[in-house]
């Protein structure tokens, strides 16, 4: 196929296929080392599908850039969109541990915080809830051996991983799930470009 009979944005959808694959790869990581590999491989094309996609646009940057807007400003304020950018960025140009594996843990907390939250009654005996009472729920949270991202830095800031995305709460910052749910977002984001700007080609 040559340059002129690929679809414009060949390119960046050639990128989502490598993410997908750096995920499946993830998914059958027999070591920290391999996982960790795989993240990071992911990470640079979900960073090149982005690119990508602006390059295929260069010719209507004036109808695209204000379109790619909405996106521009939740990769900078989502926040796994914008752990997966600096995450990208860190890989690239520090030398970072990036995940760490995690002993299984128990906890338990009251959403809300100080003058919200009132808590009534609180009793725990030998490790065990006993008696809760207070205007928020209890939330109890048991958490089995695992992987978690870790924070980054990138430039002179540190950018923690991930707790949500899109308003819906992760469990904890797993590396396979934090890929899976950006690959989500990145692959909308190219259909709705193609579809937007591409569909009569």
């Amino acid at each position: 196929m040559s340059a002129q009979d690929k679809a414009p944005l060949y390119h960046a959808k050639r990128e989502l296929v490598a993410a997908q694959r750096a995920i499946e790869r993830m998914g059958q990581a027999s070591s920290l080392e391999d996982l960790e590999d795989e993240w990071k491989a992911y990470l640079t094309a979900i960073e090149k599908c982005w690119i990508k996609v602006e390059r295929a646009c260069q010719h209507i940057r004036n109808k695209f850039q204000p379109w790619q807007g909405q996106y521009a400003n939740e990769r900078r304020k989502d926040p796994l969109l914008k752990y997966l950018k600096h995450a990208r960025n860190s890989d690239h140009h520090s030398i970072q541990e990036n995940m760490d594996k995690k002993a299984a843990s128990s906890s338990m907390y009251v959403e809300g915080g100080p003058g919200v939250t009132h808590i009534e009654r609180l009793e725990i005996k030998d490790g065990q809830l006993v008696e809760y009472r207070g205007n928020k729920p209890l939330v109890i949270e048991n958490l089995p051996n695992r992987v978690e991202l870790l924070p980054v830095k990138d430039g002179s800031k540190w950018y923690n991983p991930p707790s949500q995305h899109k308003g819906a709460k992760l469990v904890w910052p797993a590396p396979l799930d934090v890929a899976q749910l950006g690959l989500e977002y990145y692959t909308k984001y190219v259909s709705e470009a193609e579809e937007k700007f591409f569909s009569s080609v």
